[in-house]
């Protein structure tokens, strides 16, 4: 059996397959079934013409007749059939079944060559299958069967008819007409919609304009195939044109981004739009190529061919819409690390496409640290440029608070180091034009310049053409650091401003210190109120002028002055008196921020001095009385429990003052001026003054350092002004009791002075009225020395108890010089620690 034979079979086969199923395996009404079938068969129709969604409207409108649940069925049904694919033209099916189940409707079934006729083709198209097919078969059985014997469309019908299962003819005569349906749709497509006129429809979709077969997605930017227009397209046309009309999406959405773009975004942002026009235009250029060719008689472009022709510009369009997605709501130094970012891509294509883009949105950047860089200016409108200058209330707070780095305006291929350096380069020059009011040419300038000239923006992220540059920037950067240094420390007298804080405010001229709180503490030991401004100032000038700090620099003294804290109710002038160093001008960049922190220290190291002072008087108290209080008996106990007290405490305050002054001062100062003298920018100084200052902070138990460390130095802190507090209380008690016994003594000599004058004149005892007031004296001073002796003990427990926990804190703390404090102060376990 040929071919064709073969395969006439298999479809008679499958009909009749087809009929012996809705028949229910009747042969009476599967014969007449698969008549009716052969007759829609054989009629010449374009099958591919069919409209399927009028089909199935026109079904579901017939079997809203029945019930709701049918269409829902229904409904279902023709969702599992658009997901087959199986069925390759499911509009005639569907048209085929809806007319069985309408002439099976029919109460008089003629099936006569005239009725036939009068049976309109392009409705069979619309009409598809019924809600119960075994039913409509059932009433295709009803009807006469008389009318199959007129229908007469031709010999061959009626012979097929006759022969369904086996008649080889008919076979035949179906594969012919099979084949001629299928040759006219053919015939049909290619006639209605030609090649040249799809690669029309493609060129204006790829310039973003709709056609009469490809149509504007709704809502968004692509293209679709038109449902009607598509229905004469191949499956392969389809997949050619969605695949070339994709190139119209990259084109609509590029175009968009372009028109849309807002002028707030920047200057990067518009260098990044323009750079996109460029693109579309040479993309435009493509297209006209294509125009050209297609317009040309002999024309050998195809679809396949023109997939050829825009790969080159589809790859760059697809980047470039990438690019554009990533940089969507961003500017300045954002948008160019998200450029970047893309430059880093394996893809050569890619990396050449990012970095044209790249060029250009960085050649703003470019200009803007050109103008930083030689001038110290930011022309920065939009806000894009990485350094942002502030406004601040005082010159004092240039230096900190004037320019700062904007950390997501740096661009990625720029280190956070470099950008500091950049920073500190601006800040250099405006600083020597606008604080040292300097205006000689900056060192550097010209090269830089010349270098800015020459060079374009890839110079900052190429790695080949980036190291002339970086070296510049190095240079540039050294060079106007040193000379703010210079300018620093020859003009403005850095170094000796240092030392000044130094002697003055942390106590470094000792003698200056010494008879400054000689002098100062009778005016110091009255209350708060009392005290005024010019009468210490006047003492201060008194301390300089019979001190070594009369041969300080005038320019230095005159800013040393003396300054009131605000005081409380009972606050006396211990309490508020503290010395300040006035800074002002360039010098006032490094010292003003930090004159709190002297304040402080100046502070915690006077009342260490003051307590030094106060123990060292009461010991020349003790020394001084210790003749007169001699044969008093009854004061030795408590001389006794004073001296070993105040002993204890001499011996606390000096390891103290000890570990403050040259194991916290000196040390740290030490090291700040190394740092200092091999600072090489300004930057490098300032943070050696304030490692310097947290250290000596830390070091004299004030409340710094780091939040673990910080409550310990608090408690300390709080644990020494106790000790302080108790040695002033010794000191008052010792004042009361030497007071007490002063005034004993003298009584008691001028006593016996008045038994010496008795017995002069033959007279040799009191009266019994002086006795009496003898004895209740001495029971009262008894009772005083009593009393000033219980107090010294509370006191010598209270101090003992509170350097116990002192020397606790000590050893318990990170640090080990403070470790080895609590040894020297506990070197023989004189305090038991708990």
């Amino acid at each position: 059996m040929s071919e064709s034979s073969f395969e006439g079979a298999t479809i008679s086969s499958l009909i009749n397959k087809l009929c012996n199923h809705y028949s229910g395996n009747d042969p009476e009404v599967c014969a007449r079934l698969f008549k009716v079938s052969s007759s829609f068969l054989m009629q010449q129709t374009d099958t591919a013409s069919v409209d399927e969604q009028r089909v199935v409207n026109q079904i579901q409108k017939l079997l809203a007749n029945t019930s709701s649940e049918t269409v829902l069925g229904f409904n279902h049904l023709y969702a599992n059939l658009q997901k087959s694919s199986v069925l390759k033209n499911k509009g005639a099916v569907l048209a085929l079944f809806y007319n069985l189940y309408k002439e099976s409707e029919r109460n008089n079934f003629d099936l006569s060559k005239s009725q036939l006729s009068e049976i309109d083709v392009s409705k069979s198209h619309l009409d598809f299958l019924p809600d119960d097919a075994n039913a409509g078969v059932r009433k295709l059985y009803a009807a006469p069967s008389g009318k199959f014997s007129t229908y007469t469309s031709g010999s061959q019908i009626n012979t097929l008819s006759q022969n369904a299962s086996n008649d080889y003819q008919f076979q035949i005569a179906l594969k012919e007409k099979s084949s001629a349906t299928v040759t006219d749709s053919a015939t049909t497509l290619y006639n209605s919609v030609k090649e040249v006129d799809l690669i029309q429809e493609v060129i204006y979709s790829l310039q973003g304009i709709e056609g009469r077969i490809l149509k504007k997605e709704p809502g968004d930017f692509g293209f679709v195939i038109d449902s009607k227009a598509g229905k004469s397209l191949s499956v392969i046309h389809k997949s050619l044109l969605e695949r070339l009309s994709s190139l119209g999406f990259l084109h609509n959405k590029l175009k968009h981004d372009c028109e849309n773009s807002d002028k707030q975004s920047g200057v990067v942002g518009q260098s990044l739009i323009a750079t996109f026009r460029e693109e579309l235009s040479e993309y435009y250029k493509t297209l006209a190529i294509l125009q050209e060719q297609l317009r040309k008689t002999d024309t050998e472009l195809t679809l396949r061919r023109m997939l050829v022709w825009v790969a080159e510009p589809k790859d760059r369009l697809q980047w470039l819409a990438y690019i554009a997605e990533q940089c969507t709501n961003k500017k300045g130094g954002a948008l160019i690390s998200a450029v970047y970012s893309f430059s880093q891509h394996g893809s050569t294509s890619v990396q050449k496409i990012s970095t044209k883009v790249l060029l250009a949105v960085c050649r703003p950047l470019y200009i803007m640290m050109s103008h930083w860089l030689l001038d110290g200016e930011i022309n920065d409108p939009y806000n894009e440029f990485f350094i942002e200058a502030r406004n601040i209330s005082s010159t004092e707070r240039f230096w900190y608070d004037k320019y700062n780095i904007k950390v997501p305006m740096v661009p990625s291929f720029i280190s956070m180091e470099q950008a500091k350096k950049i920073l500190a380069t601006g800040k250099n020059i405006n600083f020597l034009r606008q604080i040292c009011k300097d205006s000689n040419q900056l060192p550097g300038r010209e090269a830089l310049q010349k270098l800015f000239t020459a060079t374009a923006p890839d110079s900052l992220f190429l790695p080949d053409k980036s190291i002339d540059l970086h070296s510049n920037l190095e240079n540039v950067y050294k060079e106007t650091s040193h000379r703010v240094l210079c300018m620093l420390k020859d003009k403005y007298m850095l170094l000796e401003h240092f030392q000044a804080l130094r002697r003055y405010l942390l106590l470094g001229q000792g003698d200056f210190i010494r008879h400054l709180l000689e002098l100062l503490a009778p005016e110091l030991s009255k209350p708060a109120q009392y005290l005024y401004p010019h009468t210490l100032s006047a003492i201060l000038e008194s301390a300089i002028r019979v001190t070594n700090a009369q041969f300080e620099d005038e320019e230095i003294l005159k800013r040393l002055m003396v300054e009131f804290l605000h005081h409380s109710p009972g606050d006396i002038g211990w309490d508020i008196f503290t010395l300040v160093y006035i800074v002002d001008g360039p010098v006032g960049t490094i010292f003003e921020p930090a004159m709190s922190e002297y304040r402080t220290l100046f502070g915690s190291l006077w009342k260490a001095k003051r307590m030094e002072y106060v123990l060292s008087n009461m010991r020349k108290q003790q020394i001084t009385v210790a003749k007169i209080f001699r044969k008093m008996k009854v004061l030795r106990p408590i001389l006794h429990q004073i001296h070993i007290l105040s002993s204890a405490m001499i011996h606390f305050l000096h390891q103290t003052q000890y570990y403050f002054l040259f194991e916290v001062l000196e040390c740290s100062w030490a090291v700040m001026m190394k740092q200092v003298s091999q600072a090489e920018c300004l930057d490098d100084v300032i943070n050696a003054h304030s490692t310097f200052l947290n250290s000596v902070q830390c070091g004299v138990l004030l409340d710094s350092g780091s939040e673990s460390n910080r409550g310990g130095f608090s408690e300390m802190c709080a644990q020494l002004r106790i000790i302080y507090n108790l040695i002033l209380q010794l000191e008052s008690t010792q004042e009361t009791l030497y007071q007490t016994a002063l005034e004993e003594h003298k009584t008691i000599v001028q006593i016996k002075k008045q038994q010496k004058e008795l017995m002069l004149v033959g007279k040799y005892s009191l009266t019994t009225e002086q006795e009496r007031e003898n004895k209740l004296r001495i029971s009262k001073f008894h009772n005083n020395v009593n009393l000033l002796k219980h107090q010294i003990k509370q006191i010598d427990y209270k101090y003992k108890q509170f350097v116990q926990k002192y020397l606790n804190l000590l050893v318990v703390s990170p640090d080990q010089n403070l470790q080895l404090l609590s040894v020297r102060l506990n070197f023989n376990d004189y305090y038991k620690i708990i």
